[in-house]
């Protein structure tokens, strides 16, 4: 796959960039539609599980979008078709989603796929999200990798000064844990996440921030492990 072939639709308005949404809610296939094909992005629709492997089989897509509560198959359903066919397996995938379903989510975070974002996300933050993937098509993780990439964003975004810093993601919220010697710091926190996940003010009540403030001035900061800083 040509990453720079995909992301050129952006900047001289040719071939568009195909992205399959599979969602159960057929207003939000009208609400990215319009304004998504202003920028070069077509969007085909699927309410299902079902529908969404037809449309894939039908033509393999630049992009998919998908929603864990999928009727007829789930997210799941759909992410080991996937992994199971040549001409699926290599398709990014971003979880878009107000999943909080336990069970659901556990299912996907199984598998690997591109991004995670939270509902609502504007059309300009996924225009920014898809050309993102379409740059670097081969990068992919799980949910719990993407965690611990949001544990290292926020050591550096605070110094390391949030203690036992631990991200988890639970009922569709991702919740921040650990303790700090000041306020500012629980803020520096949350700009951390919000930056990470390109989030609206609306998004942010999905941002649960379990930090307790506790001063110590004996202790000094950490580093963080999978970035070394």
């Amino acid at each position: 796959m040509n990453s720079e072939a995909l992301v050129q639709p952006w900047s001289n308005g040719s071939t568009p960039i195909r992205v399959l949404m599979a969602d159960p809610d057929p207003s939000l296939h009208l609400f990215y539609g319009e304004p998504l094909s202003e920028v070069g992005i077509e969007i085909v629709a699927a309410v299902s599980g079902i529908e969404c492997i037809t449309r894939l089989c039908e033509r393999v897509p630049d992009v998919l979008v998908l929603e864990p509560q999928l009727p007829w198959g789930g997210g799941d359903g759909v992410l080991a078709i996937m992994g199971e066919a040549a001409q699926l397996a290599t398709v990014p995938v971003i979880v878009l989603t107000s999943c909080r379903d336990l069970r659901l989510l556990e299912a996907v975070a199984r598998f690997p796929v591109s991004d995670y974002q939270l509902k609502p996300l504007a059309p300009d933050r996924l225009a920014k999200r898809l050309r993102g993937i379409l740059a670097h098509p081969k990068l992919r993780f799980t949910l719990a990798e993407q965690n611990g990439r949001l544990e290292c964003s926020i050591a550096r975004r605070t110094g390391g000064r949030v203690r036992n810093l631990h991200v988890e993601t639970v009922n569709g919220r991702v919740i921040v844990h650990g303790r700090s010697d000041s306020h500012h710091v629980k803020q520096l926190a949350l700009a951390a996440v919000m930056e990470a996940f390109e989030a609206s003010q609306s998004q942010s009540e999905r941002v649960e921030l379990n930090i307790e403030v506790t001063p110590d001035e004996t202790w000094q900061p950490g580093r963080c492990a999978l970035s070394g800083t």
